[in-house]
């Protein structure tokens, strides 16, 4: 009885999602802008350049430090001594070079970040895109693949009446496997497109997830290369990021050659013994300084302080050697600098030519007829007798072909303009620019 009593309710289980008028849940859907905001709280790129924060400031707090003073504490038995060195560097050349360092420092980890942020749109729109040019090659392939199912019907229709000869059958159904292969790969293209995304975003998507948006793009009203080159020299973040590390070698000279300076403080070699903790009245001033006093009194404490300066003249040739690495170190990052400022000058020509050619190529498409015009006037010329199903078959082929290729140029046209926006540094604007979305 249980078990019957079980069976109906798994029946009725299953048949209450196919009650009529029951909406199926609509699959989740995915914006260019909700996927950057995932993107930003879990890509990989995004999640390091986040630590590095971190690690500046470490960094930060290690170079500052110089402006602390130094306590060191040894104890001895027996008797019971304690032995302190109290140390305050009071002048020292590298100082203000260690400060200057430790902002740039600070400075560099917040540009790596907007530089990071801008690659990561960058790819993110890409993948994005990519998806997009996916899934509409796999809408298209698979409406050429049901008009070839249905045209295999229709001509086996007529070879039974005996309109057409077999020769037509089997060239359609040729044609016919070959666009269910074409829409399989598309398919697996489509797949692999959403994959890639998925790993820029350092998330997994439901495997219904449905993509929504277009390739039309914002683009500059002025186009001109030169002035383009100029504005992307002047707000590229990693053009900004080598040029503060290079005034960090410069800083870092100076503190390497601290020793050529002398350095001025105040230190103190203290001895302090038990059971008294309070300081004496008196100490021991014949003591040798540096050197714990020998003749105190059980339960005195000496606490001698002195002025001390150092100043190394020679240090075996140090100094010059240390010198000439970090000015190569300099030479080589001016030869990276002028690298990045070719590379973007190539970056945004190169840009702006693919944009200029996709418009010249949509404009040119734009002017013949739309891919649903020459259907409707391929169907009626079938139905009026003046085209065979073949040369049907055949002229479908050629719509096909142009769909693609419009399809093609509007995709090219929007990595163009995604490639321009990175060349220009325009990642954080568009991040910035987007209005919020909540996930799905």
């Amino acid at each position: 009885m249980k078990k019957i009593f079980f069976s109906t309710s798994l029946v009725l289980f299953f048949m209450g999602w196919m009650i009529p008028g029951q909406a199926a849940p609509s699959p989740p859907t995915y914006s260019l802008n909700q996927c950057l905001q995932i993107a930003a709280d879990h890509n990989p790129e995004m999640r390091l350049a986040s630590n590095q924060f971190l690690a500046a400031k470490g960094q930060v707090i290690q170079l500052r430090a110089i402006l602390y003073p130094t306590l060191d504490a040894q104890g001895l038995t027996t008797p019971l001594e304690f032995y302190v060195q109290f140390q305050q560097v009071l002048y020292n050349h590298a100082t203000f070079p260690q400060l200057r360092l430790s902002r740039l420092t600070t400075d560099q980890a917040y540009i790596n970040y907007r530089q990071t942020l801008n690659d990561v749109v960058f790819q993110v729109r890409q993948a994005f895109t990519n998806v997009l040019a996916a899934h509409d090659q796999v809408e298209i392939i698979r409406q050429f693949s049901d008009d070839k199912t249905q045209a295999i019907k229709s001509a086996q229709q007529l070879f039974d009446g005996g309109q057409v000869q077999k020769s037509v059958v089997t060239n359609i159904q040729v044609q016919a496997n070959l666009a269910t292969q074409e829409l399989a790969n598309t398919e697996l293209a489509y797949t692999q497109a959403k994959l890639v995304l998925e790993n820029l975003l350092g998330q997994s998507l439901p495997q219904s997830a449905h993509f929504v948006g277009n390739y039309s793009t914002t683009l500059p009203a002025n186009l001109d290369t030169g002035e383009l080159i100029a504005e992307a020299l002047r707000d590229r973040e990693d053009l900004k990021l080598l040029e503060s590390q290079q005034m960090s070698a410069e800083q870092q000279i100076q503190i390497d050659m601290q020793n050529a300076y002398p350095i001025v403080g105040i230190s103190s070699n203290s001895t302090i013994q038990p059971p008294s903790l309070a300081f004496a009245n008196a100490f021991n001033a014949e003591a040798n300084y540096g050197q714990p006093s020998t003749v105190v009194a059980p339960g005195d404490t000496q606490l001698p302080f002195s002025l001390y300066a150092t100043w190394i003249f020679f240090d075996g040739g140090n100094l010059r050697g240390v010198k000439m690495s970090d000015k190569a170190m300099i030479a080589s990052r001016d030869v990276a600098l002028t690298q990045l400022k070719q590379s973007i000058t190539g970056e945004v020509g190169g840009a702006v030519a693919r944009i200029i050619t996709q418009r010249k190529s949509l404009k040119a498409m734009d002017d013949q007829p739309k891919p649903e015009e020459l259907r409707h006037l391929a169907e009626t010329s079938y139905q009026a007798g003046e085209l065979r199903q073949l040369d049907k078959v055949n002229l479908e082929n050629d719509i096909l072909t142009q769909e693609l290729l419009h399809l093609t140029s509007e995709y090219q046209l929007s990595l163009a303009a995604a490639a321009l926006d990175h060349a220009l540094g325009h990642g954080l604007k568009i991040v910035r620019s987007a209005p919020p979305e909540p996930h799905p």
